[in-house]
Parts: structure tokens; sequence; C-alpha cells
């Protein structure tokens, strides 16, 4: 059977009608109604914790609804697991990564489905790779070699496989009518690596089939997408066509109110005293980066801008006691001292928010609370006793401070929404008190209105001495909240830029240094 007609006479692919789900008594997700014609892509936005990822689990098969019914190619849709909805047209490429790392690349594609290459028991390993090959092509990523481990390719890269994995397996399911669900796939993309994903889109829905875009890059979601649904407190408020939205208008959709302007608080921003905290002396990498010098003021926020590759992430796994340098010094207030680990950086006063939050910054199987205090339990202890009052209090109050969505702070972290996630990460690293923050895409993952929480607190904290390096979901961003920044290219810095509350480099003159 085909779909129905629905939406401007266009055949419809998918309907959804009073999509529920409930969790105990908390009502997650109420009376969505949703419809998605044959080749459309549907953009989906809203605050953390507004339903969006519940729905989109709901749809691949990972949640069952607790109300309402769905229908797929015109008829009814009901999928018990992922593998269920797969069979049915329906994959999904979620936020956090769900490729195994001491798997190669091929295998992570065809995990599953090695009966394609089998005989007899044994897989051919050969016709695995030449297939997943040609899936890699398909789109664009002809760069990343079929055998190699996922965990010696790059994060951005593994988002790629991710997609490439999604699209072979609902093409293979149905002739063009499959629905693909991306969660945030753009969150550590390159600029470049954005537009390739963003033709793949266009090119899978003109072959007719339909795509579900969740981003908090509103930009993107007006670039990309043909309809777009608001979600607001687990409700969908509103429905629009994309010509008839911009950026203010999503925005107010979403958080209920104006955005206020000076998105970056540049008015709030610190000048940094002469005192010299974290300093690098010729700091090398080798095959990463080389010769890197610099000072980090107290009260200042250091970002670091380049493409991917480019050697920024290195020199931040590097300061964070993640890696080792194979050359050069750092000096901490004054003192040399090497990192062996994260704990003799925290030690010396060194701090970082990774950007893979579920694989860095969370312990999955511990609640809100136990992640909020892992980092500072000696000062809530007495006599190496904890004191579960205080670790009670310190974990509500961040919570309340960062506008937490959960059922309490003995709930576990992993069932918390990404960006809710990224918060509780945030309130540990604030309440640990050091003095000085390695901030990875802090604000990945995160909704513009929680951004906006996220900036007043790094002005917060910085008004009080702390010290910041920055690495910034987008340049618009590194330029917004920083002091200085250090552009880089290939292993080298290439240039320097002075960020003064009112002198601001454009993003062209930066970009001319990274490139």
């Amino acid at each position: 059977m085909r779909g129905s007609t629905a939406l401007d006479g266009k055949e419809l692919l998918f309907r959804g009608r009073n999509l529920g789900k409930v969790y105990g008594g908390n009502t997650v997700l109420e009376n969505i109604d949703i419809d998605i014609c044959r080749g459309e892509v549907i953009g989906l936005v809203g605050e953390n914790g507004a339903g969006k990822s519940t729905l989109l689990k709901i749809l691949s098969g990972v949640e069952a609804p607790t109300t309402g019914t769905m229908e797929m190619n015109g008829r009814p849709y009901k999928c018990s697991s992922m593998l269920d909805a797969n069979r049915q047209g329906v994959g999904m490429v979620f936020q956090e990564q769900s490729l195994i790392g001491s798997l190669s690349v091929a295998q992570n594609i065809y995990r599953g489905r090695e009966e394609r290459f089998s005989r007899f028991g044994i897989v051919n390993w050969r016709k695995m790779n030449d297939a997943a090959a040609e899936v890699l092509a398909s789109v664009n990523l002809c760069g990343v070699q079929p055998g190699v481990k996922v965990w010696n390719i790059g994060f951005a890269a593994r988002q790629m496989v991710e997609t490439a994995k999604v699209l072979d397996i609902v093409s293979r399911a149905t002739d063009n009518r499959s629905l693909i669900l991306l969660d945030e796939p753009t969150t550590v993309l390159s600029s470049g690596e954005i537009e390739n994903l963003f033709r793949q889109v266009r090119k899978m829905s003109a072959q007719g089939n339909s795509v579900i875009f969740v981003s908090h890059r509103l930009s993107e979601v007006l670039e990309l997408a043909d309809r777009i649904y608001v979600f607001k407190d687990g409700r969908k408020t509103t429905e629009l066509s994309a010509s008839e939205a911009d950026e203010s208008v999503l925005y107010k959709k979403m958080v209920g109110r104006e955005t206020t302007g000076e998105y970056y608080l540049s008015n709030r921003q610190t000048v940094p005293s002469d005192e010299v905290v974290l300093e690098a002396e010729s700091l090398c990498q080798f095959g990463a980066f080389t010769d890197v010098s610099f000072r980090l003021r107290r009260g200042e926020v250091l970002g670091f801008c380049g493409v991917e590759g480019s050697g920024k992430e290195a020199v931040c796994a590097v300061l964070c006691g993640d890696e080792a340098a194979t050359g050069g010094k750092i000096k901490v207030n004054g003192r040399e001292l090497t990192f062996s680990s994260p704990r003799a950086a925290r030690l010396a006063g060194i701090l970082s928010v990774p950007r893979d939050r579920r694989l860095d910054g969370l312990v999955g199987m511990l609640s809100i609370r136990e992640n909020i205090t892992l980092s500072s339990m000696k000062k809530l202890a007495r006599c190496g006793v904890v004191s579960l009052r205080k670790q009670n209090e310190t974990a509500a109050d961040w919570v309340k401070k960062l506008n937490i969505k959960c059922g309490g702070i003995f709930q576990r972290i992993s069932s918390l929404s990404g960006g809710n996630a990224q918060k509780a990460i945030f309130a540990r690293v604030l309440e640990s008190e050091c003095p000085v923050l390695i901030l990875d895409h802090p604000t990945r993952g995160v909704d513009v209105g929680s951004k906006g929480d996220i900036y007043a607190l790094i002005r917060d904290i910085t008004s009080k001495g702390v010290s910041i390096v920055l690495l910034g979901d987008t340049l618009d961003e590194c330029i917004g909240l920083t002091s200085r920044i250090i552009v880089m290219k290939d292993g080298f810095i290439t240039g320097e830029f002075y960020c003064s509350a009112g002198g601001k480099p454009s993003q062209v003159e930066v970009v001319r240094k990274m490139m």
C-alpha cells in the first residue's frame, strides 16, 4: 500500500497522531500530531527538554509511545526495536554516536548484517570492505579507509560514518521511501563537512526519502528544512513553512521571549589582569602541533580558532592532561609542570569541559548529584567522609542555577537530554573552583536559551578571576566571548587577535588566518 495524499497534494510518507510519552509520573511528550510528506525535510527545534529527542526515539524504535498511533507508507507503524524500525524504512543518526571504537569502519556499517558477506559462517572481509567503500563514497567520505578501527578516526569522520551507515540500512529496506532522523548531526562538523552533509540530505530528498533534522543552530534549520515544527515543554506549539520564519521568530516561539540583542554579553567582558596563570613555551606534540607559545592571564577568555585538525584540539588535550606533549614547557603560576593525566592537571588547578560529553564527561551509571560533585569530593568531606547533606545541597543549587530539567538530583544522568547533560558537566567544572578551565565546545548541543545562561556564567566566573581557554562551537561564538584569539593552521600559530568589548575582529579577518 502506498502513502495517502496530504499537504499541498504531496504523497504522505509518515503520520503520527496523539503521540505521547510518560516516564513514571513525568509527561515528557504530549498530544503530538505530525505529518511528513515524501521528499520533505522537516526541521525540529526547541529548548533542551522540549521533547525532540523523545519523539525521535519513539520513531526509531528506541522507546515505545505511551499514547498515539503511527503510519508509515500507508500502513500501521509499530516498532519494537531499532532493527525493526530499520526494516520498515526508519533510521536514526544519534547525537551521541553509537559506533563501536574497537571495530573497523566496515564492521560498524554492516554490524548485524554480516550474512551478506558470509559463507559457511566465514566472513569475506575484502567484500565487506569493498561494499563499505561504496557506502562511504556515496556520502563523499572517500578519505576514510573501511578497514581502519573507528577509534583511530576523528570525531567528525565518525559522525559521517554513522550517517552513511544509516543511509545504507534504510535505502536497502525501502525503495526511496525512507525516513531518516538526524539528531544534531552538525555539532562537530566543519563548515565544509556541513555543506557535504546538506548536499547528501538534499540528494536523499530528491530521491523521495524524507528527513527530520534536529539542530540548535537555527540558521541551519532555516537553510535546509521545508517545514519547521517547534516544540516546547513536550508539546508542539508551532508549525510553519521555513520561508515564513527567521531566527528571531523561531527563538521567540522556542523560549517565549525575544532575543536579548547583545547575545555574548560583551558589555560584561572582563579586562584581564597582568597576572599570568598559565603559560606555554614552545609547546609541541609530534604530528599535531609545533612551537605553540602563549600566556593566559587571570580573568581572560583565550580562544583557539582553526579548522578541524589545525592543532587547536590537541593543544587543549595537552593542557588538561588528556595527552602528553613531546616538547616545550607548561607553567602554572610560574611553576613548570608536566601532566601525566587529567588528575594531575586537576591538582594543578586545570579542569576541562570535554567535547564528547557521553564518552569523556559523564559517568552514565551515576546520578546527577554524583556527577556534579565528582570533582569536588574533597571540599565536601570531613575526615575523609563525604557529607551527604552538603552533596545534596550543592547538586540541588546547581540544578536550580543552570535550570537543568530533570526529575531530581538522584535521577541517573544518562537519562538526561543532551543539553541538560552538558549543563550538569558545566556545573561540575564550576563547582570544582579550578582557577583555569578548558572549555571544549561548551555549548555543543545546547539550545539557544540555555546558551545565554552559559554565556552569563562565563562572564560571572571571569569577573571573579577564573581564566578560560575556549574552543567555541562556532567562530562567531569564539569571537563574541573571548578577550583574545589565537589562530592555528596545520599545527602552527598563524595569527593573534585582541578582542576588546568594543573592538572585535570580523569573521573574515580570522578566517584569512585559518585558511
